[in-house]
C-alpha cells in the first residue's frame, strides 16, 4: 500500500506536467495517419504484438494471425518498401483510410526482384485511448455505411484517476488513499475475470493441414432460425505427449448469436478425445459461417497456433 501511494504521487506529478505543457496537440488527421503507419511499420518489422496492440476488431484474433494473413497477401516481414496514404476521411468518431503499399518480391538473398502496389483499407475509431484500428480489408473498400461503433475496453489507470480529480489539491489528497484501495481491489477482480482468456502471444504458427487431422467440427443435424443449436468441436490427441492449455476461438457471422466464443479444453492426455461445444442461435436462413477457427495450445514446452477452414452452417 505504501508503494502504491508513492506511485500515485508520481503519476500525479506526471499528469499535471502533461496537462499544463500543452504539448498534446496532434490533429485528428495526423493521429489517424500516424496510427495506420505505425501499424504497418510493426507488421513490416515482424512485431505482431505491437501491431495487435493498435487494433481492436474481428479481422485478427491474435498477433500471430496478423503475420499469417499479411503473408498470405504476399506481405511478409521486410517486404513493404513504401507506404502512401491515398485518401483519408473522418466523420465524427470514425475514420476511413486507404493506403497503397509498394511490396517487394524478395530473392533468396533478401534483395527485391520486383514490386507491386497493394491497396489496404482501414477503419479507425476514436476512443479514450485515442484512434484505434477496428477494421482492415485487402479486397473490399470500406465505407461509413452501416459502420457500427466498436465497444473498446478502456482500463482506468492511476493517471486517469488523478486527472479526473484534477480540480483541487484537496481532492487529490483524499483520492490518493482511496485510489490505492480501489486499484488493489480492481487488480484482484480483473485477474480473476481474465483467468480464462486465451493468450496467443509468442505462439508458433502451424499449417492448417497439420491441425485438421485431429480437429473435427460437427454441427447439429437440423439448424433452424431462432432456435438454439450447437456445433461440437472434437479434438483427438494422437501423440505420446499431452496437449496443455488447449483452446479455440473464432469469428462468427453477424447472423449468429453465440454464447461463448472461446472454448477451453485445458489438458488433453495422449490418446484422449475431448469435446467442447459452441452454442449458437441463427437469426437468418441460408448459410452462416464460423470464420478462422483458431487453435492455440502448448506441446512439449512450445506454444502453437493455427487457423482452420471456415465452418459452414445451413440454416433453415
Amino acid at each position: 500500500m505504501k508503494h502504491r501511494s508513492s506511485y500515485i504521487i508520481c503519476f500525479l506529478v506526471l499528469a499535471a506536467a502533461i496537462l499544463n505543457s500543452g504539448c498534446i496537440a496532434q490533429s485528428p488527421e495526423e493521429s489517424v495517419e500516424s496510427k495506420v503507419l505505425e501499424f504497418l511499420t510493426a507488421v513490416n518489422e515482424d512485431e505482431a504484438g505491437m501491431a495487435y496492440s493498435l487494433y481492436t476488431g474481428k479481422d485478427f484474433l491474435a498477433p500471430a494471425s496478423i503475420t499469417m494473413i499479411f503473408k498470405n497477401k504476399g506481405m511478409g516481414p521486410g517486404t513493404i518498401m513504401e507506404t502512401t496514404i491515398i485518401s483519408q476521411e473522418i466523420v465524427g468518431d470514425l475514420a476511413i483510410v486507404k493506403v497503397e503499399c509498394s511490396v517487394a518480391t524478395l530473392d533468396l538473398s533478401g534483395n527485391a526482384k520486383s514490386t507491386t502496389l497493394v491497396p489496404i483499407y482501414f477503419r479507425l475509431q476514436n476512443s479514450e485511448l485515442g484512434w484505434i484500428i477496428t477494421r482492415v480489408s485487402f479486397d473490399l473498400e470500406l465505407t461509413f455505411d452501416n459502420a457500427e461503433l466498436v465497444d473498446i475496453e478502456v482500463e482506468s489507470t492511476s493517471i486517469d484517476l488523478i486527472t479526473d480529480n484534477a480540480p483541487t489539491i484537496t481532492v487529490f489528497a483524499f483520492a490518493m488513499l482511496g485510489a490505492g484501495l480501489y486499484l488493489d481491489k480492481k487488480d484482484k477482480a480483473k485477474k480473476k475475470e481474465n483467468s480464462r482468456t486465451i493468450d496467443a502471444s509468442d505462439a508458433v504458427p502451424l499449417q492448417k493441414e497439420a491441425i485438421a487431422q485431429y480437429v473435427r467440427f460437427v454441427p447439429a443435424q437440423q439448424i433452424t432460425v431462432g432456435n438454439v443449436t450447437s456445433v461440437d468441436v472434437w479434438v483427438k490427441n494422437f501423440t505420446q505427449e499431452p496437449y496443455h492449455n488447449f483452446s479455440m476461438k473464432a469469428k462468427f457471422a453477424n447472423s449468429l448469436e453465440v454464447e461463448k466464443v472461446n472454448l477451453f479444453f485445458d489438458t488433453i492426455a495422449p490418446g484422449e478425445t475431448a469435446k467442447r461445444t459452441w452454442v449458437v442461435k441463427p437469426k437468418l436462413t441460408g448459410w452462416a459461417s464460423i470464420e478462422e477457427p483458431t487453435v492455440i495450445f502448448d506441446y512439449m514446452g512450445t506454444k502453437y497456433i493455427g487457423v482452420l477452414d471456415p465452418v459452414w452452417l445451413q440454416v433453415q
